[in-house]
């Protein structure tokens, strides 16, 4: 008996409706005018400036994905939304769902980046993302906060004085290896309108005596030398294997002897088919960027011998990421006869 059912291409086919449902109640800011009380349909429509019989089917909607309680006729929050999905939550998600709903419309012209090889034109759907790229940096603190501690807790840095932190966008993770190794000071290289969010989040972390920042281009900046440890977190998967091997050569030029490259990314399984994170991932740098990709452990590892560094260990974090680690070797003395 056959037993082979259409239930996985069903869910895979159907993703788009939770997520457009998600999408839409940010973007009215349905879970900010609920807040820590209860709110009829009725009450909501006003409040939003929207249909009564629509708000009353999207809050239904709601309710079964667990994002809003329903008591009687009236909506609250529920303990997820409560956490992750009001603005001023400490943890809160509304950045990086406004980041991924911009995104929505370039995924639905996957078709022709598949078809030209070429990313979706820059016009479509993504404007407030060129426009405001602040919101974007912002939105990678949101979402890489947790993981930057998570990441700082598995990499030891006893003795360790210099970090130098490439691309390291609003800050999260120098603040976070500052915050683990008091020790520890850190340079920050990424494009002005992340560093103006790595200030914010730096001067609130109350670190600016421990962590400093250059603007520039990270293949035309003086990075300076000498460093214990640099980091390049999500940086790999926006360029092509050629400028990642420029990149690591730069990296590794600037670490002292003894030093380590950490190289944090999604990365892939060595045959490239997942895991699923990484993978649709990729599918997000075919979209969006020229060249951009996932890559395995042992492209980098590749990548990082050509670069004079010698691999080490591989860190794997809860997300569907990992670090590769990478040390350049200590300076020899020949005696001489």
């Amino acid at each position: 008996m056959n037993n082979v059912t259409s239930h996985a291409i069903d869910k895979i086919a159907q993703g788009y409706r939770a997520a457009q449902v998600l999408f839409v109640a940010v973007r009215l800011g349905l879970f900010d005018a609920i807040g820590k009380r209860s709110m009829t349909a009725a009450q909501l429509a006003k409040t939003l400036k929207a249909d009564q019989r629509a708000i009353r089917m999207l809050s239904d909607a709601l309710v079964s994905l667990g994002l809003l309680l329903k008591r009687g006729p009236g909506y609250a929050n529920s303990r997820l939304s409560m956490s992750f999905l009001l603005k001023n939550s400490p943890a809160s998600q509304q950045a990086l769902l406004v980041h991924n709903a911009a995104l929505y419309e370039r995924w639905a012209c996957l078709f022709d980046a598949v078809k030209t090889g070429r990313p979706v034109p820059p016009h479509v759907g993504d404007q407030r993302l060129r426009r405001d790229a602040i919101a974007f940096s912002r939105a990678m603190a949101a979402s890489g906060s947790i993981q930057a501690d998570e990441t700082a807790s598995k990499i030891d840095l006893r003795g360790a004085r210099r970090m130098l932190d490439i691309g390291g966008g609003p800050g999260v993770y120098a603040i976070a290896f500052a915050q683990r190794w008091p020790k520890l000071r850190v340079t920050v290289v990424d494009c002005a309108e992340a560093i103006a969010v790595a200030c914010e989040n730096i001067k609130k972390a109350k670190l600016a005596g421990r962590i400093t920042t250059l603007v520039g281009d990270a293949f035309e900046v003086d990075l300076g030398e000498s460093y214990d440890f640099v980091l390049l977190s999500n940086v790999v998967h926006q360029y092509c294997p050629e400028w990642n091997m420029r990149l690591i050569r730069r990296a590794a030029q600037t670490l002292a002897p003894g030093g380590r490259l950490a190289i944090k990314d999604f990365i892939l399984r060595n045959n490239r088919t997942g895991p699923v994170g990484a993978s649709l991932f990729a599918i997000n740098m075919l979209v969006n960027t020229p060249r951009g990709d996932c890559y395995s452990v042992k492209e980098i590892r590749d990548w990082m011998c050509g670069a004079g560094l010698r691999p080490e260990g591989t860190v794997r974090l809860r997300h569907p990421s990992a670090v590769v680690l990478g040390r350049k070797p200590q300076l020899t003395v020949e005696n001489g006869g």
